[in-house]
C-alpha cells in the first residue's frame, strides 16, 4: 500500500468516527447514536463496510469503540458495575445513573423509586420498585447495558453487517476479540522516541567517505531533535512525523510492507533545498552535513508546515 493510500485510509477513519452521524461521545470513546433515519439509510452497514474495507487493504482500524461496549459487542460481559457514567454522551442519563451509582441508604433507595422509578424500568429493570440496596450495583449495570447496547442494538447489528461484506471479518472479530482489541479501542499510546526510532533504518553511505561523515554528522543532530521533540521542547510530535513521512500516524495494523527509512542528500551551493519525503517509498530525506539542532529543527518545521497534505489543497 502507497503512502496516498495509507493517508486515504487514515482520513476516512477519522471522517467516519467524526462526520457520518452513527457516533457520539468523546473521540476515541465512542457510543453509537440511535437515529432512526440514519438506521433506514443504512449509515451504520456503510461505517462498517468503510471499515473493514480499511482493515482489508491494510489500513488503520477506527480504534474509537467505548471497550465496554466492544466487548458487549463481542458477546462478552464486561463489569458493568464499575463503568465510568461521566463518559456517556448525554449528560441526562450520565446524572441519572450517578444517582444510581449514589444510592446508599433505605432513604435514598426509596427517593429514587419515587423519582426515577419509571425511568429505571423503561431501561428493562422492571425490579426497580422491589429492590434493596444490595441490589444497587446490579441495577446500574443493567441500566448501563440498555443504554450503550440494548437501546442501539439494530444499529450495532446494522453496523457488524456492514463489516461481515468484507469476508465475515466481524465474525473473526468476535471470535478473537482479545487479539482485535487494539483495533477497535482507543488503547494507542504516544510515540516515544525509543518506539519511533524503532521504526526505521538509516540509508548510510559507505564507511570512510565525506559522505558518511556528513551523515553522521546530520544523524547527530537528528538524535537531538527527537530529544526536544520528547522533551515537549518543540511543536512537532513524533506522530507529525510519521505521517510526514508515511501518511500514516502509527504502524499499521498489518505493519508496513516494509521499513520506512531515512535517506541523505547533498545540499548545492548556494541552495537550501529542504528536507522531504517519499510516503510511497516511506523515506525521509535529511541534508548531509547540519551540525546543529536548532537548522535541523527549524527546516524539518518548514517542511511539514509547507506539505500541505490531503483535503488541504
Amino acid at each position: 500500500m502507497g503512502g496516498p493510500q495509507r493517508e486515504f485510509f487514515r482520513l476516512l477513519m477519522i471522517e467516519v468516527q467524526t462526520s457520518m452521524g452513527i457516533f457520539e461521545g468523546k473521540a476515541g470513546q465512542v457510543f453509537f447514536t440511535y437515529d432512526q433515519a440514519a438506521l433506514d439509510g443504512h449509515k451504520y452497514f456503510q461505517a462498517g463496510r468503510l471499515i473493514a474495507w480499511s482493515v482489508a487493504h491494510g489500513g488503520p482500524c477506527i480504534k474509537a469503540l467505548d471497550p465496554s461496549l466492544y466487548q458487549l459487542m463481542c458477546g462478552q460481559e464486561p463489569q458493568l458495575e464499575q463503568f465510568d457514567c461521566s463518559v456517556l454522551p448525554d449528560p441526562d442519563v450520565q446524572s441519572r445513573a450517578k444517582r444510581i451509582l449514589q444510592c446508599k441508604t433505605a432513604e435514598d433507595l426509596s427517593a429514587l423509586q419515587q423519582d426515577l422509578g419509571d425511568w429505571i424500568s423503561e431501561c428493562g429493570v422492571p425490579g426497580i420498585f422491589s429492590a434493596t440496596i444490595g441490589d444497587i450495583p446490579k441495577i446500574y449495570a443493567y441500566v448501563v447495558k440498555h443504554y450503550i447496547f440494548l437501546r442501539t442494538a439494530k444499529m450495532v447489528n446494522q453496523f457488524t453487517e456492514g463489516m461481515n461484506g468484507f469476508g465475515n471479518l466481524w465474525d473473526l472479530v468476535r471470535n478473537n476479540w482479545i487479539a482485535f482489541l487494539p483495533c477497535f479501542t482507543d488503547m494507542r499510546t504516544p510515540l516515544t522516541k525509543s518506539s519511533f526510532r524503532a521504526i526505521f533504518k538509516y540509508e548510510y553511505s559507505p564507511r570512510g567517505t565525506n559522505h558518511r561523515e556528513k551523515e553522521e554528522d546530520t544523524i547527530y543532530s537528528w538524535e537531538l531533535v527527537l530529544n526536544l521533540i520528547e522533551d515537549k521542547l518543540s511543536e512537532l510530535t513524533f506522530e507529525d512525523l510519521l505521517i510526514f513521512i508515511t501518511g500514516a500516524d502509527e504502524v499499521p495494523t498489518l505493519g508496513f510492507p516494509h521499513k520506512p527509512s531515512i535517506d541523505f542528500y547533498t545540499q548545492e551551493a548556494g541552495m537550501r533545498r529542504l528536507p522531504y519525503a517519499s510516503t510511497c517509498a516511506m523515506t525521509l530525506f535529511l541534508p548531509r552535513g547540519i551540525t546543529e539542532e536548532q537548522e535541523l529543527h527549524d527546516i524539518l518545521k518548514q517542511s511539514l508546515k509547507d506539505s500541505c497534505g490531503f483535503l488541504k489543497v
